[in-house]
Formats: structure tokens, sequence, C-alpha cells
């Protein structure tokens, strides 16, 4: 079918009614649309749509507003899961559309009983809608008369957010002196004051750090923090609340999922007919009637053609003829005439208005159709081998309520041959007696037409005059090519022309016997080729069959080495921890050798996994964060990456080699470990891409190293970001009895996303 469909442009057609569906389930049910052969069936769609497109036409149709595809959220709640608030306001919303349609139909002026089944099948619960109206807002909020409870919480979060504002202006009002902005600073979601440093101790309450130029703290008040505390309680009683109403609705859902899948989907079949009836209406077209022999299309268009430009013909195939023969020149309609006749039929038994003044069409049991060129070159098929490929199964198929449309019988081959295996054909559809329309150009086949009463000769119109076709269709007229015609007014040789007219009146063809030995020669050695041909065939199969086994083996290899890679980060990420657990104790001693002994001991226990496959230049994927850049250089076990204008030290084994060019970079001079006037030891950390497990071990040995190295100023570049990697370090660098001060770094220095240490001496 779906060759037909396209061949006769049927699925463009579906593309240009679906645009005027409402919703996605609608377009989807427009677009699965196919010709049924059954009467029953087809009478049923051919009323709806004669009904819809009354509707459309006198109402304007109806409103499909509010309703969506909630057949996601219908099958989820279906199996127990708890709606989001978006999702039950779509069920509620779906519902909403539904009963709105409903409304719609009763009052619409007419009468169209052969929707009224589909409108009265759509059932609503009144009770499931009226719930969900009560409890959840069109914006897609849950409203405070949903419940008690929580009605009773947010008046009390109200009331203590009105508190703690008339508390907070108080505050600033009586602490002047003391601030050091008259302003409410929010930290973690916390209302903080801006104070003087100098003043952080004269008050009970809270310090969440300070500013990066070091003039002003961060500070809760502790009266601010148990009102905020209290805040906080309230709103995740509210949340708590808010679940426990969605879980009651999605129970609610679920207890009606069944009705509210089967209003879904006939609301999109009411959808996909209001389309197919909005496109009628656009495109002037009517929907047909059904007949058992006749087929007539009054003043009929192809619906893709121009309305500007398109010739509308009248086609007729009735008792006693059950063939139309159509003839005339190149270009000039022969083929828009036989789409047309076989895309009308299509639309028809599809349930889709025609593009005409008035449709007739049969019932058939199948449509069979050979249009344009089926040449194929993996198959091997000719045009010619492909037409009869066709011929041989439509021969085999068709049965006296088929209809069979072709194009060009006959042709892509010898003349005299086509010409009478064309008659072949017809008398052999003649005896099953199926309906065929044919396009020809053969004079032959064009006489065969007039020898049967059965056969209704056809031809589209040239003009002679202007030498153009008019795509007019005229029914007991023969068409001719009229290449004598054209040949003469454009000016050939009338010499030329009166011996052509002989030639053709002779329609003599001699047979060439030198042809018949060449053609035997010629066979003989297109079967050595096609020896050769299957034995190509056999090795390029067995090539196949071996990378399919090389590529499955590589899957299986590369799956393996995945798992072996997460099993070795879990085992690694427990080793962090534990060396988390040890650093803790040993920040409470201010012994730097024992604590570098530890440390080196900590990094013994973490177990290594590195591609060795990665190499200075090669670009790289940080497998935390998902960031690419390249490896500038290596140090045993340790890759310092750039990454844009960043450069960042990584353990090999949280870095992925990924494809790409490697860029091309200079070695660089090992570093010196010797403390001297000209150390390279590096005077700034970054931790962009660690995790807060990897990032600590990092701070305290960078710490370690620096009293060794004599230096008592560095940098720690830790990014934006959420905030929780900086809120490590700087609770890390408040518990480190090394560190004399810390403040986040100034706008040449990286800002928040960086932090300043300095060390005692």
């Amino acid at each position: 079918m779906n060759n037909i469909s396209s061949r006769l442009e049927f699925d463009k057609v579906l593309e240009r009614i679906a645009f005027h569906a409402s919703f996605s389930l609608g377009k989807e049910r427009v677009l699965e649309t196919e010709p049924s052969f059954s009467a029953l069936i087809v009478r049923r769609d051919l009323a709806r749509a004669k009904d819809a497109l009354q509707l459309v036409i006198t109402n304007g149709g109806v409103s499909f507003a509010g309703i969506t595809d909630v057949s996601y959220p219908l099958g989820f709640a279906g199996k127990g899961g708890v709606l989001g608030v978006d999702e039950i306001v779509d069920v509620g919303r779906f519902l909403q559309g539904i009963e709105r349609l409903k409304k719609q139909f009763k009052t619409v002026e007419g009468s169209y009983p052969a929707l009224e089944d589909l409108f009265e099948s759509l059932v609503i619960n009144e009770s499931l809608l009226k719930h969900i109206e009560h409890a959840f807002g069109e914006q897609g909020e849950v409203l405070d008369r949903a419940s008690s409870e929580l009605s009773s919480i947010r008046r009390s979060i109200s009331s203590l957010e009105a508190n703690i504002e008339k508390q907070t202006q108080d505050f600033l009002v009586k602490n002047k002196a003391m601030l050091s902005e008259a302003v409410v600073s929010l930290q973690h979601g916390r209302k903080t004051f801006l104070i003087k440093p100098s003043e952080k101790n004269k008050m009970d309450g809270t310090i969440y750090g300070e500013s990066a130029s070091g003039q002003s703290i961060y500070f809760e008040p502790a009266f601010l923090s148990r009102l905020q505390n209290e805040l906080q309680s309230l709103r995740h009683r509210e949340a708590d609340e808010i679940e426990r109403i969605c879980r009651e609705a999605s129970m609610r859902i679920a207890e009606d999922a069944d009705q509210l899948e089967a209003d879904l989907e006939t609301v999109a079949i009411l959808d996909a007919i209001f389309a197919k009836a909005e496109w009628g209406k656009r495109n002037d077209a009517v929907v047909a009637t059904l007949t058992t022999d006749t087929l007539k299309l009054v003043k009929a268009r192809h619906p893709l053609i121009d309305p500007k430009t398109v010739v509308a013909n009248t086609y007729e195939l009735s008792p006693p003829h059950k063939m139309i023969l159509i003839s005339g020149p190149n270009t000039g309609g022969k083929s828009v005439s036989l789409k047309t006749i076989g895309l009308s039929l299509m639309l028809a038994l599809s349930g889709c208005p025609i593009c005409a003044e008035e449709a007739q069409v049969m019932l058939v049991d199948q449509i069979f159709v050979d249009i344009g060129d089926q040449q194929s070159i993996e198959k091997s098929l000719s045009s010619f081998s492909a037409h009869m490929q066709t011929m041989t199964t439509v021969s085999e198929r068709a049965t006296a309520k088929s209809i069979v449309l072709l194009d060009e019988l006959g042709s892509q081959t010898d003349p005299l041959e086509g010409e009478s295996l064309s008659m072949a054909i017809l008398d052999h559809f003649r005896e099953v007696g199926c309906w065929v329309v044919a396009t020809t150009h053969f004079s032959r086949l064009k006489k065969y037409g007039t020898q049967h009463d059965n056969i209704l000769i056809a031809s589209v119109e040239f003009d002679l005059q202007n030498l153009k076709p008019t795509y007019r269709y005229r029914e007991n007229i023969m068409g001719e090519s009229n290449a004598f015609a054209i040949a003469k007014r454009l000016g050939l040789n009338g010499d030329i022309i009166d011996q052509a007219f002989k030639y053709k009146q002779e329609g003599q063809y001699e047979a060439d016997h030198l042809l018949e030995i060449l053609e035997t020669k010629i066979k003989e050695q297109d079967d050595l080729k096609e020896a050769l041909n299957r034995r190509e065939q056999e090795i390029a199969d067995m090539r196949e069959s071996v990378e399919v086994e090389r590529v499955q083996l590589e899957r299986e290899f590369v799956q393996k080495r995945e798992q072996m890679i997460e099993e070795n980060e879990q085992y690694l990420e427990t080793m962090l921890q534990e060396a988390e657990k040890q650093l803790e104790v040993l920040n409470k001693t201010n012994r730097p050798d024992v604590r570098q002994k530890a440390v080196k001991e900590i990094q013994s226990m973490q177990r290594e996994i590195v591609d060795e496959t990665i190499k200075v230049g090669d670009r790289v994927q940080l497998k935390s964060t998902n960031q690419v850049g390249v490896v500038d250089s290596i140090e045993k076990k340790t890759a310092y990456v750039t990454i844009g204008s960043l450069k960042v030290s990584v353990d090999l084994n949280k870095l992925t080699r990924v494809a790409g060019p490697a860029k091309k970079v200079k070695p660089k001079p090992q570093r010196s470990h010797s403390v001297s006037a000209h150390s390279s030891f590096k005077t700034e950390l970054n931790l962009i891409g660690m995790r807060v497990a990897e990032a600590i071990p990092q701070i305290d040995k960078f710490i370690d190293d620096a009293i060794v190295n004599k230096v008592y100023q560095f940098r720690i570049i830790h990014g934006h970001g959420t905030g929780q990697l900086r809120n490590a370090v700087h609770d890390r660098l408040r518990r480190n009895k090394s560190v004399a001060s810390f403040e986040l770094g100034s706008l040449g220095e990286g800002g928040t996303g960086a932090t300043v240490v300095k060390l005692k001496q």
C-alpha cells in the first residue's frame, strides 16, 4: 500500500490534511489513513466525512482547545505512579476540553447523525473533573483550598514571612552602626545582614562568610535563625502535603484511566475527521457517494496542482464500460488524468473529501498501480522488466472487483512486441472483469479499443495552433501523437514528412538475423558474468559476516572494560571517604611531617585505573564533568590539562581519551622539587572538575607542600558552580591550623571563583 500511496501521491495529500489537525494524535491518525475495502467501514467513514464537512461549512467546525496527548500520564498513573502537578493539570484540561467539545456539538446548527455515536461515547467523570478543578489552578499550581491542612500551613507561612520581614526591617533600623551596608543578603537561601568584621562577636548568630573585599561579614542573628528554621520546616510540611494531594489525584485518575484512554482515542478520531473536513472546505471538495459499478467525477481536480492553473475534467466509467484507454501526446495530461482518477478513489475509500463538484465511486477490493519508471539497479531490473514484474503480480491477484491503473502500457520495449503484449494483457483483464484505466501511445492499441464495447476510448486535447497541450480530457475521441503536424508547423521539409508518412503506413518491422546471433553470444557472456557476480557476492557475504562478528566482539570488550572502570571508581570513592576520615584526625595536629607521611600513605591506598593510551597532546574528557581539553604534560599518574582558558591537574584515571586531532605541544622541562629561590612550586591550586571527596586531600597536600617550600600565600581556584565546592574549601581552610586567613579573590584574582589563602609563618 505504501508503494501505491507514493505513486498516486496519496501520502502528500495526507500531509496537507494533517496540517489542519488540532493536536498530535489527530495528526497521527490522518497520516496513518489507508483506504478500506469494506463496504460497511467505507459507508460509515463517508457518512462521518459528509456530516463533518457540512458542520464545518455551516458552523465553522468545533474547537479542540485544551486537548493534548495525555496517554503518558494516564499510563503512568494506571501503574500506580504519582503524577506531577503539571501532568494532573493537563488531565484536567483534557477533561475540560472534551466537556467543551460535547457542549459545542449539542448546540451546533443542524443535524449530524453520523457523528453522534462518537460524541456520545465521550464519557466525562464529573467527580474527577471537579476534584482537579478544586485542587489545582490553570497555571499549574496547587490551590490553598485543596485541603484544610495546606491552607493552614500556607497561612502560617504567610504570617511567619510577614514577621520575618518586620523583624528584619527593625534590625536594620536599630543596628545601623554595626552594619557595613543597610541591605539584606541571601546566603544559601537564608536572609543575612552585612555587618562590619569588628562587630561579628558582639551578638549571638551564624556567620556565612565574608565579602570579596573582606569589609563585610554575612551574619544571621540568632532570632532570625530561629524564625527561618521555622519557615523552612513549614515549607517542608507544605511540600509533603502537596505530594499527598497529588497522590490522591493520581489514584482518582488511575481509577478512570481506561475510560480516559478511550476518550483520548475517540477525540483523536474526531480530530482526524474534522481535519479532513477543514481541508475539504478549503479546497472546495465534496464527499463521494458509494456505488457498486460506477465511477463519476464531475470537474475533478488534482489536489496537488495549483488551483489557479489546474484544469478540471469530468471522468466517468460506468456500464457497459469496464476500461478507459487514454491516448494523446507527451506532456498532454494523460498521467495527470490517471493519477486524478486513482487518487480520488483512494481518498473516497479513506473517508476523505474529493476535489470535485460531484463524485461517485465504486467499491473495489484492491487497487493496483503501474505508474512511472520502476527501474531498479539493485535488483538488476530494466524499466520494461520492472513493469512486467508488476504485471505478473497484478494478473495473478486482480479480481472482478479490482481496479488497475496502467501508465504507458507496453512501453520501454520493441513497439510491435509492446503493442501485442499490451493487447494480450488487456484481453486477460477483460476476461477477469476488473476495472482498468490505461494510457498509451500505440496506434494498434487505440484501434484495439474501438473493437470492444466494454472499452471507452478517450484522449487529452492538444492545441495545434499554439503547439501546446490544453490538459482537457475528452471521451470517445482517439488521441494522436501529432508528431507530423508539429514537425510540419515547425518547418521540417515536406518531402521528409511525406516519406515518414509512407513508412508509417507500411507498419513493417524487419527481423535482423545477425542481431539474433549477436544476442546469443551476449547471453553466453552474460551467463558467465552472472556466475562471477554470484561468486563475488558470496565473498562479500563472508566478509560482512566476519565484520559483524568483529564488531560484536569489540562491543563486548568495551562493555566489560566500562564495567571494570565503574567498579574501580566505586572502590576509589570508598578509599577517598576513608582517607577523609583519617585526615580529620590528622588536622588536629600541627606537625607537617606527620601529615605529609599520612597523606602519602593515603594516596598509596588509591587504586589507580589509568588509560595508558593517553599521551601529551591528546584530547581528553573529564569523567566527572564531561569537559573536554588537551593534555599539556604528564607527570607520573597526573595529567595537566588545558580546558579553554583554564589549566587543571587531573589523575589519569579520571580522564577518557576522545577522538579528534591531537594538538602538538612542546615538551616541558621536568619540575624541580628542590627548595630554592628559583623553586618551581606553583602558587595556585586548581580544583575545577573535582568532586569534594577528591578536592579535600589535594588542599591538605598543597598546604603541606607550600609550608615545605616556604610559600605563605597562594590561590585556590574552585570556580562558581553551585557553591558546594567553594563551601567545602572554606570549611577545610577554617579547620586547618596552618591557615592564618582566607578571602574570596578580587576582580583580577578570579572573584568568587577563587580563594586567596595566607598561612601562618
